[in-house]
């Protein structure tokens, strides 16, 4: 009998601290755990151009973090990573920043050295073709041919610049193509020759696996005569 009387008492003291436990794991003052948000300004550039990535720490500890950078340069993106060998310190705001020049379409993520580490959700960073263009006359007469020229960075040897035109409800139209041809390691060139009208002009080359489509600046041609 005092046995059992015994074994209540100690399981209803056990369960006397059970909401106490369960209030402690609650209370606001527990550590939060770390986290890392990243960002891209530009998400989008020229080649040659640079993107800023950024974010912030947050957690029991953000300042004095290192964080590290991996990317993936293959498609599908995310099962590739590899370190890229740059590293930032945060703030005392948990901020981080990394100035970049991606040569090629790259997905980013950041991880922070945190305790446990922590990865920042992928940010994906595109790179356009860098197309020049050059006119050998932007003020041709009646019925003469103008040539078309430029290089092409990075080299992409073989594929189509497309020549387009302006048309009246703003849509760039194709007028003439041409093959881009070797120049070196670095870029491909192209030229052709063109019979045009008033408007305004610009060159495309699409784009591949590695870059996004690329476009030259616009330039107008006036016909005289």
């Amino acid at each position: 009998m005092h046995g059992r009387h015994l074994t209540y008492a100690v399981a209803g003291l056990a369960l006397a601290f059970v909401p106490a436990a369960a209030a402690q794991n609650n209370s606001p003052n527990k550590p939060k755990d770390a986290a890392i948000t990243l960002a891209a300004d530009p998400t989008t550039i020229v080649y040659s151009g640079a993107t800023t990535l950024s974010g912030r720490v947050s957690g029991a500890s953000t300042g004095g973090v290192t964080v590290r950078l991996e990317a993936d340069t293959t498609r599908p993106y995310g099962d590739s990573y590899k370190p890229t060998g740059a590293t930032a310190t945060t703030d005392a705001s948990g901020k981080y920043t990394f100035a970049l020049k991606p040569l090629v379409n790259t997905q980013y993520r950041a991880i922070a050295q945190a305790s446990p580490p922590v990865t920042s959700a992928p940010k994906l960073v595109l790179v356009r073709m860098l197309v020049g263009i050059k006119l050998s006359d932007s003020t041709p007469a009646r019925g003469r041919l103008v040539t078309f020229s430029g290089s092409v960075y990075p080299a992409h040897d073989g594929r189509s610049a497309l020549i387009q035109k302006r048309s009246s409800t703003g849509r760039f139209v194709t007028v003439a193509r041409t093959t881009l041809r070797d120049a070196g390691d670095a870029r491909s060139t192209y030229s052709r020759r063109v019979r045009v009208r008033d408007g305004v002009y610009r060159v495309k080359v699409s784009g591949d696996g590695d870059h996004i489509n690329g476009f030259s600046r616009a330039r107008t041609i006036n016909v005289a005569g």
